[in-house]
């Protein structure tokens, strides 16, 4: 071969190897960035917090007005998740002197490694204490190598303000110190809202010293308060991100800012220039209230909620995760354009009672109740009861989109039994307070029932005595919009049963998402019998 010819087509072959390695370095980049999941903890997971113990993450998010208080969960790679535990699995009763009454805001996690323990700080209204004074940050702890099956020991309320309450508590070690910070609910009360800062005790069970003031709405695009700030550490500095603003409903405005410092003790804090880091855009609204991690490799991810605005507030605030990446001015920034790309098909949820032993942790019920009396036995079999505004017993979780099926097989009896769209009562004076709307079987026939308005009505009825198994389904579509309720006796066909238009902007919670679960409403001697329950998102 010419030796020029062997020259050039070398020279060709390498340039040829460097383009594609050069644009294989580009795929691996952008690998890098989709490589995240999101939403990363769908659902209602408003205010979450995340740590890293060696390669395992932890994660935790309010559950307002709704029990277990207080979700764990746990992965491997910050791209699955999995529902581990609950801080208060059985709710108030779990709690120091049950001290908490509802408001289950912002738990916080914390690692102590000297310690092996596990920390959460939360928000809970101290059902001693009237109004705002009543919002309290309690601590409790666990043993880090119980995160999956033990059960946290509660401190009780450890940051109280005795005027306006306090909230949005968030640890920090520096120096050999632990310091507790926390935002006194002043927008609650008619007065400023700031970010305090207070050394606490190894233990987490007193506050040490003088509290001191961190930082307050100062900068013109900040509204009528700050909250949610969460700390961590980066080059000579301690960053804080922050939120600003109303967090949590259709009139939201959330948005994020940072500021910083090099020096605690100083008291003296730099806001960015070019806040707010994170507002809404044409996916997601009110982005804010989360927390940073460190990687094993060194990268920062936060963790922070926001809606999607396909979905409009009716699925509740999800958590979103995305990465911190240092600009060119030294401040991190956040890129501000996640999509959502988790597979619905995650999204989904089959129950099958008939295999189970115990209650899925999924499940939730009101948070000012007992948890309801229940058995495995060929099914689920849930109590019966007039409660929640004679809606009955009520067992449900959190909806993952807008458009979906609820479905389930129940065993008629004298109790009706049926599926429903958990939501909140119209005007109620607690936010909290369950209202639902669905269909139900029992011995008599079929009925689509609703409280929503704060009375028990039948919709519709169907008299028709019923034996065997009955499947019932409510298909939620348009958006969260129209619903249509559907029966099935035995082996039959669907036979579609009622219809309606459903103002749903009318009964979503405040705060929080719609709720899709079973209901039982009967005497209290009487349950309901049910052989599966599955959410399929369409």
């Amino acid at each position: 071969m010419n030796t020029k010819l062997l020259y050039l087509l070398l020279g060709l072959t390498l340039l040829s190897w460097g383009i594609a390695k050069k644009n294989a370095a580009v795929t691996s980049d952008a690998a890098v960035h989709t490589s995240l999941v999101n939403p990363a903890l769908p659902g209602d997971n408003p205010d979450p917090s995340i740590i890293r113990i060696g390669d395992v993450y932890y994660a935790t998010s309010t559950t307002n007005e709704w029990a277990p208080y207080f979700t764990i969960y746990k992965s491997t790679n910050l791209k699955d998740w999995t529902l581990i535990n609950h801080v208060f699995p059985e709710g108030f009763k779990d709690m120091k002197n049950q001290w908490g009454e509802n408001n289950f805001w912002a738990s916080e996690l914390a690692y102590d490694a000297k310690q092996k323990r596990i920390y959460v700080y939360y928000t809970a209204h101290n059902r001693e204490v009237k109004g705002n004074p009543g919002l309290q940050c309690g601590v409790a702890w666990i043993d880090a190598d119980q995160i999956e099956s033990g059960k946290f020991s509660d401190n009780g309320p450890v940051i109280i303000e005795d005027d306006c309450g306090a909230i949005d508590a968030f640890e920090l070690q520096e120096n050999g110190k632990i310091y507790a910070f926390w935002k006194n609910d002043g927008n609650g009360c008619g007065k400023e809202s700031w970010i305090w800062m207070q050394e606490i005790n190894e233990s987490r069970t007193k506050l040490l010293g003088q509290k001191k003031k961190v930082f307050t709405n100062s900068q013109p695009w900040e509204t009528a308060l700050v909250e949610g700030a969460c700390f961590f550490k980066m080059g000579d500095y301690i960053y804080s991100l922050y939120a600003v603003g109303g967090c949590c409903d259709a009139r939201c405005n959330y948005k994020t800012g940072i500021a910083r410092t090099k020096n605690l003790a100083s008291g003296v804090w730099e806001k960015y220039d070019k806040n707010p880091v994170m507002v809404s855009n044409d996916r997601w609204k009110c982005p804010g209230h989360g927390t940073v991690v460190r990687t094993a490799d060194d990268r920062l991810f936060m963790l922070y909620h926001a809606f999607n605005k396909n979905y409009d507030v009716f699925v509740g605030r999800e958590g979103i995760i995305e990465e911190l990446k240092q600009g060119a001015d030294g401040w991190p920034v956040l890129h501000n354009a996640i999509v959502a790309n988790r597979p619905k098909a995650e999204l989904d949820f089959f129950d099958d009672f008939e295999n189970k032993k115990k209650l899925d942790l999924v499940w939730q019920w009101p948070s000012k109740l007992h948890r309801p009396a229940m058995l495995f036995d060929n099914g689920l079999k849930l109590s019966a009861s007039g409660g929640n505004r004679d809606l009955g017993t009520f067992l449900g979780q959190f909806i993952k989109s807008v458009d979906f099926d609820i479905v389930a097989q129940v065993e008629p009896g004298n109790a009706a039994a049926g599926i429903c769209l958990g939501g909140a009562i119209l005007n109620s004076k607690w936010p909290g307070e369950l209202g639902g709307i669905g269909i139900a079987a029992s011995k008599k026939g079929y009925i689509v029932f609703s409280n929503l308005d704060g009375r028990y009505t039948v919709l519709k009825q169907l008299n028709e005595p019923l034996t065997g198994i009955s499947t019932l389904k409510v298909k939620i579509s348009g958006g969260g919009k129209l619903m249509d309720m559907f029966y099935r006796n035995g082996a039959s066909g669907w036979k579609k049963f009622h219809t309606l238009e459903f103002d749903a902007d009318k009964y979503v919670p405040w705060g929080m998402g719609y709720r899709a679960g079973i209901v039982v409403k009967g005497k209290p001697s009487e349950s309901g019998l049910f052989k599966n329950f599955e959410l399929k998102n369409n």
